[in-house]
């Protein structure tokens, strides 16, 4: 069976038996995969200190004839994050494991990109990130319309069951002109100050796209502030 080589991102590695683990890896070209590391609970094993999340990794496996591939090789190059970032980045990657699934032809770069923007940035970092990669995954639609009826609305629409609706299409928690073009602005890599009303209100975006995609909420997410 030929070996296959690619760019990946380790999104979680859960035991098998007393040696193993099954890992699940965002891929560069070949989206998400699953391998078994075989050993790599050993102390000696050459994988043990390579299969780290958060960082850029390359890896080599072997697919199987009718099942699970076999992981051959990973080296570990250098982290996406600092130290004090690494828990937001847990969260993004636990959030991106949920987003996309065995088979699915993407989603590597989405992720590079939303630990880009979490480590760009001191304020807002993980709400930039988080809803980049909502975005990217399709979850999410354009600001400047309502996403019912495709209306424009200059003045102040709502944001009810993760949607984004005009006042003819139903009501719920107010988003004002400012609050959506700051959004807008801060995603394309530009500096904005949020007032901590404006953050806390896109804060609450974020927890019911991932409350209505049966997302777990994350620490960040549960609390009433951040």
């Amino acid at each position: 069976m030929a070996e296959m080589h690619d760019h990946a991102l380790l999104l979680r590695r859960i035991p098998y038996g007393d040696t193993s683990f099954i890992c699940h890896f965002l891929t560069e070209h070949n989206g998400r995969v699953s391998l078994m590391a075989r050993g790599a609970r050993r102390p000696k094993s050459a994988f043990r200190a390579s299969l780290e999340s958060l960082h850029a990794l390359e890896i080599v496996w072997r697919s199987g004839r009718s099942g699970m591939g076999t992981l051959t090789d990973v080296q570990r190059g250098p982290a996406y994050l600092n130290l004090s970032e690494s828990m937001h980045g847990l969260e993004l990657l636990a959030i991106a494991s949920r987003l996309f699934q065995e088979g699915d032809p993407h989603g590597f770069e989405e992720l590079v990109t939303s630990l880009h923007k979490l480590a760009d940035r001191q304020q807002q970092g993980l709400l930039v990130a988080v809803w980049h990669l909502l975005d990217s995954a399709g979850w999410l639609g354009d600001l400047s319309h309502c996403w019912q009826c495709g209306s424009s609305d200059e003045q102040a629409m709502y944001w009810k069951q993760a949607q984004l609706l005009c006042s003819s299409c139903g009501g719920g928690m107010p988003v004002s002109v400012g609050l959506r073009k700051s959004i807008v602005t801060v995603l394309s890599g530009q500096q904005v100050r949020f007032s901590i009303a404006d953050t806390n209100a896109w804060r609450d975006m974020i927890r019911q796209v991932l409350m209505r995609h049966d997302i777990r909420l994350t620490d960040s997410f549960k609390s009433e502030r951040l």
